[in-house]
């Protein structure tokens, strides 16, 4: 109801209070017949009337106006806002429903108080400090912000976890589920002060307490098994870095008496008139020494990837012309049945950098060429930035090209080109390749489709263009 209509009630009720005595007195008056008795009941009738709104505007004033602030009090509690506590209040009605808006102004405020630290209290957890931790905290913070007498957390069947029962006069047990999903994970259980009123509100708190711990927790045991998993990943990769320098040292001996017997059968071949049994020319000799020549630089291939990855791999610079190594890789690779072209623009400008790890570079580079080449050309050019004090080797072929999704992962470890069908190799030349132009101040790079071609003016319809840069000397004069 309206103020406007209690208002209205109550005087209504107080002129009605007052009216009907002088009316009835009025009514005995006119049926006496006594002379002027209509004026005076007249008169008497508006007399009451005028004492009887006074007296409801007095009761109505003195009943709505502090309902009314009553009313706007107990808005602001429901916003959350801080009041002031009330003055003494009269033994009355208007005084008990003060007293009890007071008692819930404290309730709200006790609430307010205990979801903020609640919510504290559960930002603050760290799941990666372990499960132990974290219940160990968790029934601390449940104390310090629902404000409870004790508090602890079982792990297991809540079923199977005895709860106390109420006795009056007696801190109050408390409980409730750590319920994450559908997962039960156990139950919190403490104690309320026996002065404290436990209503469905606090209840409510507590659940939601209790929730997020069970939250946190499948939190840590989810972050405790990712760590597991994570350590013997790093416990692997280091038995595999082991092993692959241990078969990396292991199999130099064995390929470099393969290679001293395979030099000394195409001796004898030779001395022997350098035929087979068949009469055609014996390339047995000569294939010996090239598949292990080849085998070896895998070996070495490998060998470098376990000394990047324990950082011993340092490079040793020395000054020396590219063009010379460029050709001397190309005729150890064996390649007779590709063509092969070699520009040098680098005008005299020698490459500064670690010879030995440059030449796994330029085999790497041109292996790659000739095995995902298809049997095209491969064309090599040198030229110079004078400017930044560098020289570029640009590896150039006209097969099938670099797929655009494949560009990315070419310089990973076992990557193989997705254009070619032949998985032989380790999977780790452009990603060793890479390494060690970087290990030596320089870089390794697949050209973009609109500059593969390392020739101005010619533009490649296919293929792929790989760039080797390094820093670089300008020739000395005189």
């Amino acid at each position: 109801m309206s103020g406007s209509a209690l208002r209205v009630r109550i005087t209504i009720a107080v002129m009605a209070a007052a009216v009907l005595p002088v009316g009835a007195f009025g009514l005995l008056l006119l049926a006496s017949g006594s002379p002027g008795a209509i004026t005076l009941v007249l008169i008497a009738l508006v007399v009451a009337a005028l004492v009887g709104l006074a007296v409801g505007g007095l009761l109505v004033s003195g009943i709505v106006g502090p309902l009314r602030a009553l009313e706007a009090r107990l808005d602001r509690i429901t916003a959350g806002e801080r009041v002031e506590p009330l003055p003494a209040l009269p033994d009355d009605e208007l005084g008990r429903l003060a007293e009890r808006q007071e008692e819930l102004a404290a309730d709200v405020a006790r609430r307010n108080r205990q979801v903020a630290r609640a919510v504290d209290a559960i930002t603050a957890w760290a799941p990666a400090d372990g499960a132990a931790a974290l219940l160990e905290r968790a029934a601390i913070d449940a104390r310090e912000a629902l404000g409870l007498i004790d508090a602890r957390i079982d792990l297991g069947d809540p079923d199977a976890i005895e709860i106390e029962e109420r006795v009056p006069g007696e801190p109050r047990p408390v409980s409730a589920d750590l319920l994450s999903g559908r997962e039960m994970a156990g139950v919190l259980v403490g104690h309320a002060p026996a002065t404290m009123r436990w209503e469905p509100a606090d209840q409510d708190l507590l659940e939601l307490f209790a929730a997020s711990v069970a939250v946190a927790l499948r939190d840590a045991g989810l972050l405790a098994r990712v760590a597991e998993q994570n350590a013997r990943l790093v416990a692997l990769d280091a038995e595999k870095d082991d092993f692959l320098r241990g078969i990396s040292h292991n199999l130099q001996t064995p390929l470099a008496r393969i290679r001293a017997y395979a030099d000394q059968l195409a001796g004898e071949v030779a001395a022997s008139g350098g035929t087979a049994p068949s009469g055609e020319p014996d390339r047995r000799p000569a294939i010996i020494a090239e598949q292990s020549e080849r085998l070896s630089r895998m070996v070495r291939q490998l060998l470098t990837v376990s000394r990047l990855d324990s950082g011993v791999l340092h490079p040793v610079a020395e000054v020396f012309a590219l063009a010379p190594r460029v050709r001397r890789a190309w005729e150890a690779l064996g390649a007779s049945e590709v063509s092969f072209e070699l520009e040098d623009e680098a005008g005299g400008w020698l490459a500064l950098a670690d010879p030995d790890q440059v030449d796994q570079v330029l085999w790497a580079l041109l292996d790659n060429a000739v095995k995902y080449g298809g049997g095209t050309a491969v064309r090599v050019r040198l030229e110079v930035a004078p400017a930044a004090g560098r020289i570029r080797l640009t590896v150039a072929d006209d097969g099938p090209g670099v797929a655009e999704g494949d560009r990315e992962r070419l310089f990973t470890r076992y990557a193989r080109g997705g254009a070619s069908d032949d998985r032989d190799g380790t999977g780790l030349g452009l990603y060793v390749g890479r390494a060690l132009a970087r290990a030596n101040g320089g870089d390794l790079v697949l050209e973009g489709a609109e500059s593969r071609s390392p020739w101005p003016g010619v533009t490649a319809a296919s293929g792929a263009a790989f760039t080797l840069v390094l820093p670089a000397e300008a020739p000395t004069e005189g």
